[in-house]
């Protein structure tokens, strides 16, 4: 007799170390690899410090899983704690009854009654169609991909559909560059160890532009830049006659059968946006000499930084090149804020959003 929808049990879990291991099992068996240190950074040392691990669970064992890590945002300039859509899973042997919708809609009500604006994520077109026929969300489309090309080779290896292996099994690039790099009189690029009060008051005025969006005050860029485990970031600053102007966070990794250069972040105090191209140029040095073959980045045409994208030599990636179909959503929990949070021009986004880089 095969089990029925009724049977099973939904359960907020505690993320504890026991529980987390038994969710990396669970993918495991499923087939995807998770790590057990990004799993305790994603949901024991988030910045809302809480989480919403949801299970399904039959008799003694997990059948299901659906994850949104709570995450602090600034909405119309207060910030607010929000959820990123993460991971969502159903064993094999459970599939077909209707458990990743259960487990949505029980997080999503538990959230709402906490005090949780929205849910945002990035499903993919596997995924889509249940986050925006079955749990309300609405679509802002495609993720933004920024494309800019460094070797033609690349291209035509994709356009003939021909695949070379780099490093097989391994997305991780090592890769080093200078320590501080002059770009003229009174102009440099050095590593940043850690963000501080300087990054802070660039944050600051550049989010007065922004309606929605993840709060990426130090707090946040610490924790994502240099607390997470397992992840190689560079991490660069632009000072002008000795202060502060801007950053760029970027990396190398071997995926989509090249070398693929990601800007992660991209932030600065210059409305001329003559800083972000002097940041993304010195990227581009790097990537060069690395024999990166493409660079990619999300930004929207409405954001502050777009300007600089553009004179760097970054295009809109067609949807034929993309690497894969990812599609923005949002669902908003509190109607006071709604029209904000549902106008896409609004939203501020990056490669910071993603769980995946």
């Amino acid at each position: 007799m095969k089990n029925s929808s009724s049977e099973y049990e939904i359960v907020k879990g505690v993320a504890d170390n026991k529980e987390l291991e038994n969710y990396r099992l669970c993918f495991e068996k499923n087939g995807t690899q998770r790590d057990l240190k990004n799993l305790q950074w994603l949901h024991q040392q988030n910045l809302a410090n809480t989480n919403t691990i949801y299970y399904a669970i039959y008799g003694a064992g997990v059948a299901a899983i659906y994850t949104a890590m709570p995450v602090v945002f600034n909405i119309a300039g207060k910030k607010q704690i929000a959820l990123q859509s993460i991971d969502t899973i159903t064993d094999i042997h459970h599939r077909g009854k209707g458990l990743f919708p259960k487990l949505a809609n029980k997080l999503y009500d538990d959230a709402i009654v906490n005090g949780f604006e929205l849910v945002y994520g990035f499903p993919n077109e596997n995924s889509a169609p249940g986050f925006f026929k079955k749990l309300k969300w609405i679509s802002f489309g495609e993720a933004p991909f920024l494309l800019k090309p460094l070797r033609l080779s690349y291209f035509i290896r994709k356009i003939l559909k021909r695949k070379i292996e780099r490093l097989p099994g391994n997305e991780y690039y090592t890769y080093s560059f200078p320590i501080k790099t002059e770009l003229g009189k009174n102009i440099y690029v050095k590593s940043i160890d850690s963000f501080g009060n300087d990054y802070d008051l660039i944050w600051k005025k550049v989010s007065e532009g922004i309606g929605v969006g993840v709060d990426r005050s130090t707090a946040y860029m610490n924790w994502r830049y240099v607390e997470k485990p397992g992840e190689k970031y560079s991490r660069c600053g632009i000072f002008i006659d000795g202060q502060l102007k801007g950053v760029v966070v970027f990396t190398i990794k071997n995926k989509h059968d090249g070398q693929i250069g990601y800007i992660m972040e991209l932030i600065y105090d210059d409305s001329s946006s003559k800083t972000g191209s002097l940041l993304l140029n010195y990227a581009s040095q790097i990537f060069k000499a690395e024999k990166v073959d493409v660079v990619l980045a999300w930004c929207f045409p409405h954001s502050f930084n777009y300007r600089s994208y553009k004179k760097a030599g970054y295009f809109n990636l067609p949807v034929k090149f993309r690497p894969q179909h990812l599609f923005l959503g949002v669902r908003s929990f509190n109607t006071a804020n709604s029209k904000l949070i549902e106008n896409l021009r609004n939203w501020y986004i990056s490669y910071s959003d993603s769980d995946t880089v």
